[in-house]
């Protein structure tokens, strides 16, 4: 069976629907008692926007709603939004503040920013509507000009006092606007004043100090300085090329006595480290060393490596650049001058290994290589420096995920989906099961209608599929056990953070086996995948997610060093004794704001608070027929329950969903009545009924939300190479 997907979709979110928008904050505060007289005057006098954002307040929503909201409609990224939304007030807030000036989902995400940054910088109401007025109507270009405006009117005492219009124009630059050409001649100007020796050595030394000196320059004061960035980081190149190394001018202070007694004596120069124009001379017969096993090269011996340049710091003398090849990282040392080049860039470098317990840091090992010959393979553009910040938003980083899978975390958790792929492969060949590769462009339904991608396929209607699971069950009298690895697709209208439009399905079938026996082998899969992986890349798992690491631990690869290793036997939990838990708990029922009742679902939301409170992987069992799957078989001793299973993990929820197979075939004839399905269109399933059927189960598992729980990563979508999703399928 496939996993079960909880569709929930954040409310429209307009000026026209603001008071019923956020089913959110209601769920971090108690709003006063109605019938209170101390609560009536409290409210007779809250002025128009406290009232709204009282209205907002009283509602009672799911937390997530809240953080998607705060994403959406502000969009404030994952961190922020999460740390927000435990602040009602100011959430309540901040949300009035957006539905009072029109500002919704749609908004230009650039405008959002200012809009925030006016909300978190003004204190009066007044003068934070007359701000978003203008920000709203385009006036303000640059986040300069929004800075200035808001200097502009924390100069008034009076939090009424009205707004001088045209002044607050005057003195934030509105209808300045300085284009590229103009960006191009000033700075080319302001440039021509520096002596190109003192440029090369400001450059080297600090790029960010050419760019504060731009920052002085009055005709640039609104100019976009991400624009001034890229002229300069386009421009100096070319001025500083052909100026010859010098010794830093500060060298000539540390031996100020000793030239006084000899003022003949030459200044030391610099080294100049050698760059070779032909990378493939630069090896000079070195035999190329992947970066995964530098630590095996011996101390004082010479080494070959390319790779890129993964951070970068420049100095007049010496320079630092830690090194990625794909495999692993290491730091480079530069004892001299170089041409300073841009993250990102690619080198092959020929340097000496030096021990060095200091460069032990995050992912690179404790050596260092210190250069004696380097080319640049592929030059990097220095807007890489500006295409990402550590403020981006979601949309943005997903926009340039390209860009951001470059990363060290985010490389860190594809290399472990990597593992995991690999650990089920051998967990599964180790079980002399058959991999089979079924069709992803089908005809019939497994999830349900409401979930199909439809589309034309040569003037027939198909779909792309739900899951895999139909056809294994084919195979089973032929090939016995079998499993595939392949994508489902789901037409999820939501964008939480546990659901995709496209994802990796790991997927099994298994004749002749009982319910219990098909428990037995998800738990033996799950945890001995996890702790395949953890032997070969704990390292990864404890640089991303540390805090699971027991303490004192010193090897991540051990499994015994970490806390969240599943063990067996899961939990057992019947889904009438979840929903007991539930209500024994206080654990409600978000869409009902009630304790649960039989025969409604434990969504995320509450599903994840009930694991975290049992605090250990769930096996929850027996859900009403209703509930599930129309193939699903039942349970013999009641007929209204399916023998049907999902494995819940602490943090995440569900990741596998699975269930013994209906396979009488007058009872799959009467599921197919039931449903309202054509029974000719499952014709190649149902005759698995009529040939010699026997029992069997199986199970499906979604691998992003098992890489979510084991990397703790705020969402699915962090957990593959480029996600697809309701509204996304680019790049």
């Amino acid at each position: 069976c496939s996993l079960r997907h909880h569709a929930f979709q954040s409310p429209p979110y307009s000026s026209s629907t603001r008071l019923s928008v956020t089913n959110t904050v209601g769920a971090c505060v108690s709003p006063p008692d109605p019938s209170s007289s101390q609560g009536n005057r409290k409210d007779a006098g809250l002025d128009a926007a406290g009232k709204k954002r009282k209205q907002i307040q009283q509602q009672h929503p799911m937390a997530e709603s809240l953080i998607q909201q705060l994403k959406d409609i502000v969009g404030l990224d994952d961190k922020n939004a999460k740390d927000l939304s435990t602040k009602a007030d100011r959430v309540a807030d901040l949300l009035a503040f957006f539905a009072d000036n029109g500002a919704e989902a749609s908004t230009p995400r650039e405008l959002k920013v200012m809009l925030y940054s006016t909300w978190t910088k003004v204190k009066s109401t007044s003068h934070r509507n007359t701000l978003a007025k203008s920000i709203l109507a385009s006036k303000f270009k640059t986040t300069q000009q929004v800075d200035a405006a808001i200097r502009f009117v924390g100069t008034y005492t009076d939090p009424n006092a009205e707004v001088d219009i045209a002044k607050l124009d005057q003195e934030s630059g509105v209808g300045i606007e300085v284009s590229e050409e103009k960006i191009r001649t000033l700075v080319a100007a302001e440039l021509s004043k520096s002596e190109p020796a003192a440029l090369r050595a400001a450059w080297s030394k600090n790029p960010g100090q050419v760019l504060g000196q731009m920052k002085k320059v009055t005709e640039l004061k609104w100019a976009d300085f991400t624009v001034v960035k890229s002229v300069l980081d386009a421009e100096v190149p070319k001025i500083i090329a052909n100026v010859a190394v010098e010794a830093d001018a500060n060298e000539g202070k540390k031996e100020k006595k000793s030239e006084a007694a000899a003022p003949k004596a030459a200044k030391k120069e610099v080294e100049v480290i050698k760059q070779n124009a032909d990378f493939n001379a630069v090896s000079s017969g070195v035999e190329r060393t992947f970066l995964k096993d530098i630590t095996n090269a011996a101390e004082g011996s010479t080494v070959y490596v390319t790779g890129w340049a993964h951070r970068v710091r420049h100095q007049s003398r010496i320079s630092f650049v830690v090194l990625r090849d794909g495999t692993g990282y290491v730091q480079l040392v530069f004892p001299g001058a170089i041409e300073p080049f841009h993250r990102e860039t690619s080198l092959a470098v020929r340097a000496v290994v030096k021990k060095e317990p200091k460069a032990a840091v995050e992912l690179q090992p404790g050596v260092e290589l210190h250069v004696q010959e380097f080319a640049v393979i592929g030059p990097s553009d220095g807007d890489i420096e500006n295409i990402l910040t550590a403020d981006s938003a979601p949309d943005k980083l997903l926009d340039n995920r390209h860009i951001v899978i470059r990363g060290s975390y985010a490389s860190s958790v594809l290399k472990v989906r990597h593992e995991l792929l690999r650990a089920f492969r051998e967990h599964f060949w180790g079980k002399n099961m058959v991999e089979v590769t079924p069709p992803t462009l089908v005809q019939t339904q497994c999830e349900g209608g409401s979930t199909l991608f439809d589309l034309m396929y040569y003037g027939e209607k198909a779909y792309l599929t739900q899951s895999s699971q139909l056809y294994l069950e084919t195979c089973l009298t032929s090939m016995g056990d079998v499993y595939c690895i392949l994508p489902s697709y789901r037409a999820e209208k939501s964008k939480t953070r546990r659901h995709l439009s496209e994802f990796t399905h790991v997927e099994a079938e298994y004749p002749n086996i009982t319910f219990e026996e098909l428990l037995s082998r998800i738990e033996d899969m799950v945890v001995g995948v996890v702790e395949a992986v953890i032997r070969r890349a704990g390292d990864l798992i404890a640089f991303v997610n540390p805090d699971q690491l027991k303490e004192g631990a010193t090897d991540p690869k051990d499994p015994a060093s970490w806390k969240f290793v599943p063990k067996k036997p899961f939990r057992r939990l019947k889904y009438s004794d979840a929903i007991k838990f539930c209500n024994e708990e206080g654990i409600l029922n978000p869409e009902t704001n009630a304790p649960f009742q039989f025969g409604e679902d434990i969504t995320d939301q509450p599903e994840r608070a009930m694991v975290a409170k049992i605090g250990e992987c769930v096996l929850m069992t027996h859900f009403p027929a209703e509930m599930k799957s129309f193939y699903m078989s039942r349970e013999p001793s009641d007929r209204t329950l399916t023998e049907s299973v999902d494995v819940l993990m602490p943090g995440v929820g569900e990741i596998v969903g699975g269930s013994m197979r209906m396979w009488d075939y007058k009872e799959l004839m009467d599921a197919y009545k039931k449903e309202q399905l054509d029974p000719s269109t499952y014709y190649w399933y149902t005759e698995q009924r009529k040939y010699g059927s026997v029992p069997h189960g199986g199970f499906g598992l979604g691998l992003e939300r098992l890489i979510v729980w084991l990397m703790n990563q705020d969402s699915v979508k962090d957990a593959c190479l480029f996600p697809r999703y309701m509204g996304r399928c680019k790049p």
